[in-house]
């Protein structure tokens, strides 16, 4: 069996209004000259770089408009869910979620302008 495996899990309601939003807050960009600029979200959480596979994001919408839900309705969708997902005691409700998981480090989770909802552990 694996080593348990970390996610840092951040809600947000209503300050995106598209996945897209979502994603130009987690997503690395790129210079003219090809240099890499960390995301907001990097700069927030103090991660250093980034594996943008191992982010999921999440965006609660009905029928075009937001619908904030519970984390646990919102988040059951996410990977390994199923494991970590019970050990959640927020039900405050949101309609975006941003899953952050090894090997990306975050060094500075409540620097972000997100709720950070918490690190939780899984097996791989």
């Amino acid at each position: 069996m694996s080593e348990a495996n970390v996610v840092h899990v951040f809600l947000s309601r209503g300050r995106f209004s598209s996945f897209e939003d979502i994603r130009d807050y987690v997503d690395q960009r790129w210079s003219g000259d090809g240099d890499a600029e960390p995301s907001v979200l990097m700069g927030e959480a103090g991660i250093a770089e980034l594996e943008p596979t191992c982010v999921e994001a999440v965006h609660a919408q009905d029928g075009g408009h937001l619908a904030p839900v519970a984390p646990e309705v919102l988040l059951r969708e996410v990977s390994y869910a199923d494991q970590w997902l019970p050990h959640v005691e927020s039900a405050e409700p949101a309609d975006a979620a941003i899953c952050v998981f090894a090997p990306n480090v975050v060094t500075n989770p409540h620097g972000t302008s997100l709720h950070y909802l918490g690190r939780f552990t899984y097996r791989g």
